[in-house]
């Protein structure tokens, strides 16, 4: 054989890989195809629908992520052949479990057999490396952590302390239903993957596309346009996919270089962007299905979650883009008025009638009282179904196949998250340790609630940091809320309070993935960036704390007796935002000497007290302060001509 005719290396390993990338994708599919079918027509019992999904998510994730032995994230043999047997390890525990479960629960729950054992052990480590690959160290961190103190947290001192607990048993709680199986991955299993199948539907028929053109095209000719339209295009778009790293550097990769061209810093355009996509996160009525699996927890109905969410998020909202306005008075920003982006054609029409027909559907349909899954799915097959109707955005069966996978593949994350974060709510429930908290931060709160609850927020912020947000806030509310409303929070307070703190984890350092996709985009230093975000974001991290105190901020309960003080605090929140934004900015009109701005940012903290006559007194301050640096202004302008 001629050295011409010797195979090369590279061919088979190039099939190979091909071949996994196959094959993972037809396993994103049928995760597709499963939750649209069970959801048609019946899903199976719990564990049954629980191993399927999650099965066919960590196939999906060994033989489309690279592993510990992959070069330079490529696919290698030897880590082709980790792969396989991960994927033989999953496919053998799933059907295990799936052909066991019943003689587990009825005869030997709390007396595993080896089998059992065996089963448990390669689970938990197959799924612990999928969330690895899919997460980073960081939660395999936690969940290592949260395995040995159940194996070993009995040699702990102090309040860590808890029941000697062998082995066999910390295996059996991280592979059932109170961790692996639990309620983590049920949330993720039955809310969020039909939601995930949504956005996926939006974005292949390209509708998605419609957030960034009616952003640019309701902000087009304000000074402050650029910065407006990211914050408008990122706040929609955020509001569907449900992560704000992946927002980050979907519109980012638009919006960043707009702001800087109109005048804004990269790092105060990535800052801009990072936070503006954790804003739609918690905009209704999507809440990047945070809403959803809410109710699902609570039991409180999506209209009630979804009312109460409105005024948080208005208040967000305004205040980046209050702070956006300043900014760009005090740059002297131009708008970017020469894009083409903000043109209307006959395809712009046919994308809104696209996401009008989607979202009207998932609307009336919640409204009515159906499942948030069967929802969204009908939302999706609507959006589908009008999008082929239409010329514009009419597509072939090869992106009906792209529609599928990625259907599953943009779930994955979230799915193996909640799967391994289950570990950590079965130690933290099986040990007793969750009890111990909240008895701690109940103590603390006997005292002082603000205690209670910025240890709280820091634990949500904490245990949040890496992690998708809808993973996030559910292994934060088992561990700190409980705790909160024994205080005296209310249930719906107590959700939001967690649920708003996981959303912000994504720009908190030392993680903050979100301000590390900004920083990719605008090449700029991801400190800076980090600054800029949380300074933006500086209500945000306030609000939850602010309903606690003024529970009028929530709507639900808003009746004519209470209208007046609802109406006195939102107005004075708002002079709040306006005076606290413009304290860090440094300008109003005008420039802001340090004494103006420290007045400011003290007045803007005391009017949130929670005391009538000293939040009136607070906010006509603020209110003075204000008024007197447009006066100024006036008299600049005046002196000018």
């Amino acid at each position: 054989m001629s050295e011409a005719q010797i195979p090369s290396p590279a061919v088979p390993l190039k099939v190979l890989r091909a071949t996994f990338t196959a094959a993972g994708e037809a396993a994103c599919a049928a995760i597709a195809l499963f939750i649209i079918f069970t959801t048609l027509f019946g899903k199976y019992p719990a564990e049954a629908q629980y191993a399927t999904v999650l099965t066919l998510g960590l196939v999906a994730v060994f033989l489309l992520k690279p592993g510990p032995l992959a070069r330079g994230g490529v696919v290698t043999v030897p880590d082709a052949l980790l792969s396989l047997l991960l994927v033989l390890g999953a496919v053998g525990t799933g059907l295990y479990y799936l052909q066991n479960y019943y003689d587990i629960a009825a005869f030997r729950e709390g007396i595993p057999n080896q089998w059992d054992l065996l089963c448990y052990a390669i689970g938990t480590i197959v799924v612990t490396e999928a969330a690895r690959r899919v997460e980073g160290w960081i939660l395999v961190g936690i969940v290592a952590a949260a395995f040995l103190y159940m194996a070993y947290g009995h040699l702990m001192p102090g309040i860590l302390q808890h029941r000697p607990m062998p082995i066999s048993n910390a295996l059996e709680v991280a592979y059932s239903y109170q961790g692996i199986f639990g309620i983590a991955l049920g949330a993720g299993v039955d809310v969020v993957l039909a939601f995930v199948i949504l956005g996926a539907a939006i974005r292949v028929s390209g509708a998605g596309d419609f957030f960034n053109f009616i952003a640019l095209r309701a902000t087009r000719g304000m000074r402050s346009g650029p910065a407006q339209g990211a914050i408008f295009a990122s706040t929609l778009f955020g509001s569907v996919n449900g992560s704000a790293p992946a927002n980050v550097s979907s519109t980012g990769v638009l919006t960043i270089p707009m702001m800087v061209r109109s005048g804004f810093s990269a790092r105060f355009a990535g800052g801009v962007e990072a936070t503006a996509s954790c804003v739609g996160q918690i905009m209704p009525p999507i809440m990047g299905v945070g809403a959803f699996i809410m109710s699902e927890v609570t039991g409180i109905p999506y209209a009630t979650i979804m009312l109460v969410a409105i005024v948080p998020a208005f208040l967000f909202i305004f205040s980046l883009s209050t702070a956006a306005v300043l900014e760009a008075q005090r740059r002297g920003s131009s708008p970017d008025d020469k894009s083409s982006a903000v043109t209307w054609t006959s395809a712009r029409t046919s994308q809104s009638i696209v996401l009008g027909a989607g979202f009207s559907t998932l609307l009336i349909m919640l409204f009515s009282g159906y499942s948030p899954t069967f929802c969204g799915l009908a939302a999706a097959g609507v959006v589908v179904a009008v999008a082929l109707v239409l010329p514009a955005t009419r597509f072939g069966l090869r992106t009906a196949r792209t529609l599928l996978v990625d259907g599953g593949r943009d779930g994955l994350s979230v799915l193996i998250a909640c799967a391994a974060i289950g570990v950590i709510i079965g130690a933290i429930t099986s040990t007793g340790l969750g009890i111990k908290l909240n008895q701690a931060i109940v103590s603390m709160g006997d005292s002082h609630l603000l205690l209670a609850l910025l240890l709280a927020a820091v634990c949500s912020i904490i245990l949040g940091m890496g992690l998708p947000t809808a993973a996030s806030y559910l292994m934060v509310v088992f561990v700190a809320g409980p705790s909160l409303i024994e205080l005296g929070v209310s249930q719906l307070q107590t959700h939001f309070f967690v649920f708003y703190y996981a959303v912000l984890s994504a720009i908190t350092p030392p993680v903050a993935l979100a301000v590390f996709a900004a920083a990719a985009i605008a090449r700029e230093n991801p400190v800076a960036i980090a600054g800029n975000a949380l300074r933006l974001c500086a209500v945000g991290f306030a609000l939850p704390v602010i309903w606690i105190y003024h529970p009028e901020v929530f709507l639900d309960s808003v009746t004519l007796a209470t209208l007046p003080a609802t109406v006195l605090t939102l107005a004075s929140l708002i002079v709040v935002i306006i005076a606290f934004n413009a304290a860090h900015i440094g300008h109003f009109f005008t420039r802001l000497s340090p004494l103006h701005r420290i007045a400011l940012a003290f007045g803007s903290v005391v009017a949130i007290y929670p005391a009538a006559l000293v939040q009136l007194a607070a906010t006509a301050i603020v209110l003075a302060l204000l008024g007197e640096r447009i006066l100024a202004h006036q008299r600049l302008r005046a002196a000018s001509t």
